[in-house]
């Protein structure tokens, strides 16, 4: 880590060397970011707006309808009151979202390192279908096995292991040091959202701390530079250096 551009009393990522693929993860990673916190800091105001200024002056106070339109006419009514109410709890939902958002950029890097790579091992057909047959079953040590004995990238869990020496991996109090294990907490995390509808069990809702997506760049920074390290050395790929927030 090194002193941020800006006030110098924090850090940020350091200058790293990428692949396309690599830029390109860090490009949207930066967009999910930035998203995450402008739309937090929105409801922040709005929510402030709403209950200290326009809500005291309508004739029904927070129980007056409100009428969001957007530009094509299509429009929603709601009570003054569930926009305070949106605004305080809309982030849960955002941050849930943003974790869907972070781990699909992360599979979306190794869909474009595979398409890439296929060709160089006489693969040149049903592309995508073979790079889902690695990305979309069991665990992700099985993942990795399986790159390696495709692309034969020389992958060894121990080095990998290596490469997290002094990152704390921490995921809902659960501390991990395998990568691999604390990527499968988090894809499992990500199968709920999606596909249960964000609950975790007994009805209960999945909340994901805010604070915990500066954690989670500075794992997938690691993880990226280990993956793009093992494809250059084996095919060769060039990578320009660059910082991360640049990208």
């Amino acid at each position: 880590m090194v002193p941020d551009p800006f006030v110098g009393n924090t850090f940020v990522l350091p200058e790293t060397e990428c692949t396309d693929a690599r830029r390109l993860f860090f490009r949207r990673m930066n967009e999910i970011q930035a998203f995450l916190f402008i739309t937090k800091h929105s409801f922040d105001i709005c929510k402030e707006k709403y209950g200290e200024v326009i809500i005291p002056t309508l004739p029904s106070k927070a129980n007056t309808p409100i009428k969001v339109e957007m530009n094509s006419g299509n429009f929603i009514v709601m009570p003054a009151a569930r926009i305070i109410e949106m605004a305080t709890n809309g982030i849960n939902l955002l941050t849930r979202q943003a974790l869907v958002m972070f781990y699909g950029s992360f599979e979306t890097y190794l869909f474009q390192l595979f398409e890439k790579s296929f060709p160089s091992v006489n693969i040149t057909e049903n592309i995508l279908d073979k790079s889902i047959d690695i990305l979309m079953r069991g665990k992700w040590d099985g993942k990795f096995c399986k790159m390696n004995e495709i692309f034969t990238i020389d992958y060894k869990a121990g080095d990998l292991i290596n490469q997290f020496n002094n990152f704390e991996m921490d995921f809902e109090g659960e501390k991990h040091k395998n990568p691999l294990n604390y990527l499968d907490k988090i894809a499992q995390v990500r199968h709920k959202i999606v596909h249960a509808s964000s609950i975790l069990e007994n009805d209960k809702m999945i909340f994901i701390n805010m604070n915990i997506f500066h954690g989670f760049f500075g794992f997938f920074f690691l993880l990226t530079d280990y993956v793009d390290n093992l494809f250059v050395k084996r095919f060769g790929y060039t990578r320009q250096r660059l910082k991360p927030n640049e990208a």
